[in-house]
């Protein structure tokens, strides 16, 4: 490391490494434009979008009884709104902040890593997001993800250094109560970031963020009391808080999302995870099982401390969402393909960890537990992310003739696809699992006997050789990794001009005050466009607010719905919207006597098949 830093010194100019950063986050800014304008909108994103306009105008408020389900804390939704009231509502005003929240992301880690590690492990971190296919193109919609993750790469901006001014750790402790308030999910930031401020800066400095910091927090909660309850109960034990019940769902429904998915699905999501953030998770992980035996071993006690809490807040937040979306049911719209994007709330943190560690902390000779683990973490992890890309597995490998097989002629081959499915009796995805598997594995063999060459032609140490070697290689090969999120979602279409196009259609033909039933997918999006409708708040989030059963009066209060409600809405609805796709459950009850359809929007919401929007109105 320090040969490679007097090289770098010695023989590359200084202003090299601001100038990759600066192409990078071109880079980035070209391919999230590119994504934004081609990626199809989701209930999430439709979700957020018209619900903070509605809570900026005045429409509905946050938690209100029978309005739209606040299901995540307030700002998740007034802050892409506050977007959307200042510059015009639409997907284009969405995606474009949300692009600029991601730009902003990218500088406060990259200022933070240069502060740390200097311009050059500045300048990787800026290539890590623009070369991961999957953040960016998350950066490129207007979700929740990239607000948190760049209120918490500002967070370690202000706060993570050896001396700060106290007004900018004062801001980074009301920027955590943000965080929490915008994510419920980011509860443990808090606290963790004030136990580092007493560590670092002292006892005068953690006791005004911790007072700054609750503060506001309680300022944000009393703003909403008591309806702010529902968002914290499913945290709760029902037991032991039986006070809370007036916050809770009664059970007598059964929500009909209850996704059923099997071991062999959730370790597929599990892997996806991993791949799609290969350095943030692997590269802090390693940083993790690196770190030197002995405190005295780091380089500087500052990073040491600010790399304890990024660890700390790192590895808790994924254990937790990995637990929320892979292994329980904490609540009915529990996702567990999901667990993908929930890993990009706080890859500013992994990022900033791995840098730090490598940088100060990085231990070339660990004992052997940790050598043994490092060797099967790449076996592993490199199997794992050849099982996760199974889906793309194509007829060239299943049809490769590598399986011996005797016949009359003598010795011959067959393809493996027909030797495991006629031989084994082994399913098509089977079999591409186990290839994707095998591929997978391989490449880490081949990463072990690269680190082995290094290591013994550079006369260093196996371990760091190959975490560096599998580092690097899952860098390099990130369009590999990122396989089903690189490609564009309708690659010959441009998404926001469409929704701006089909919103302008919905405007003119929907008559002011018409009461609107959707049914036109489950992303709401093309309805932020007309604002002289009503509509029926809980369909926002479409079926997975639906129960079955339960009663309905104290379902909608709770945002939700069911049969009942289903059915007098539509006796009470005078436009219906509805997707193509869903036309055949409704045309027994759309008859031409008593409806009559507008004629056919211009564009679709999306390039998918069956997506186009149909509209009908009640006859007078």
């Amino acid at each position: 490391m320090t040969g490679s830093k007097v090289f770098l010194k010695k023989e590359l100019p200084s202003w090299l490494p601001l100038v990759l950063a600066g192409l990078g986050a071109v880079l980035y800014l070209i391919r999230a434009v590119n994504y934004a304008h081609t990626t199809v909108s989701s209930l999430d994103e439709g979700s957020y979008l018209i619900k903070g306009l509605f809570y900026l105008n005045g429409t509905y408020h946050p938690f209100e009884p029978y309005g739209p389900l606040t299901n995540k804390a307030p700002f998740a939704f007034l802050i892409p709104g506050f977007a959307e009231y200042l510059f015009g509502a639409g997907l284009r005003t969405g995606r474009y902040f949300s692009i600029f929240l991601g730009l902003l992301t990218v500088l406060g880690v990259w200022i933070t890593a240069r502060r740390w590690a200097g311009n050059w492990m500045a300048a990787f971190t800026v290539w890590v997001f623009a070369l991961s296919s999957m953040i960016v193109k998350l950066h490129a919609r207007a979700v929740s993800e990239v607000i948190i993750a760049c209120m918490l790469a500002w967070i370690c901006a202000l706060a993570l250094d050896e001396k700060r001014p106290l007004w900018k750790i004062v801001l980074a402790s009301v920027l955590a109560s943000v965080a929490i308030f915008t994510r419920q999910n980011m509860a443990p930031l808090l606290p963790f970031l004030i136990l580092y401020v007493f560590w670092q800066h002292g006892k005068r400095a953690g006791s005004w963020a911790f007072a700054s910091g609750s503060i506001a927090l309680l300022i944000f909660h009393l703003f909403y009391w008591p309806r702010v309850m529902t968002i914290w109960t499913p945290w709760l034990p029902e037991a032991l808080t039986p006070f809370l019940d007036a916050f809770r769902i009664p059970t007598d429904s059964v929500p009909i999302w209850d996704p059923n998915i099997d071991v062999w699905n959730r370790l597929n999501a599990f892997f996806q995870g991993i791949r799609y953030h290969f350095i943030p998770i692997i590269g802090s992980f390693f940083g993790l099982i690196l770190l030197p035996p002995r405190l005295a071993d780091w380089k500087s006690a500052s990073a040491m401390r600010a790399a304890f809490f990024l660890a700390l807040s790192f590895f808790s937040l994924v254990l937790m969402h990995g637990w929320a979306a892979l292994a329980s049911q904490y609540e009915s719209y529990s996702c567990v393909f999901c667990f993908s994007n929930y890993l990009g709330f706080f890859d500013p943190l992994g990022i900033l960890f791995f840098v730090i560690a490598f940088t100060y902390a990085w231990n070339e000779n660990p004992i052997r537990a940790v050598k043994i683990v490092s060797i099967f973490i790449v076996i592993l992890v490199g199997t794992g992310i050849g099982y996760s890309l199974f889906e793309f597995v194509g007829n060239g490998l299943l049809d490769l003739p590598v399986v011996p097989r005797l016949r009359s002629g003598g010795l011959g081959f067959i393809a493996i696809v027909d030797a495991l499915t006629q031989g084994l009796g082994m399913p098509l995805v089977a079999v591409k699992r186990w290839i994707g598997s095998s591929l997978g594995f391989i490449a880490a063999l081949c990463v072990l006997l690269l680190a082995f060459f290094v290591s013994k032609r550079n006369r260093t140490n196996f371990i760091p050789a190959l975490v560096n070697s599998f580092l690097i290689t899952g860098f390099l090969l990130s369009p590999i990794l990122h396989l089903g999120e690189s490609r564009p979602d309708c690659a010959g279409t441009d998404i926001i001009r469409d929704h701006e196009e089909l919103g302008a259609y919905l405007a003119a033909v929907i008559p002011p005050d018409s009461l609107v039933y959707w049914d036109g997918g489950n992303a709401f999006t093309p309805m932020i466009y007309v604002p002289q409708a009503r509509i029926f708040p809980p369909q926002i989030n479409d079926g997975y607010t639906f129960h079955i059963g339960g009663d309905p009066d104290v379902l909608y209060r709770f945002s939700h719905w069911n049969g009942e409600l289903a059915d007098r809405w539509r006796a009470e609805a005078d436009v219906f919207i509805i997707e193509a796709k869903r036309y055949a459950d409704w045309k027994d009850f759309l008859t031409p006597s008593e409806f009559r359809e507008f004629a056919k929007p211009p564009v679709s919401q999306s390039c998918n098949e069956g997506a186009e929007l149909r509209i009908f109105q009640r006859l007078p």
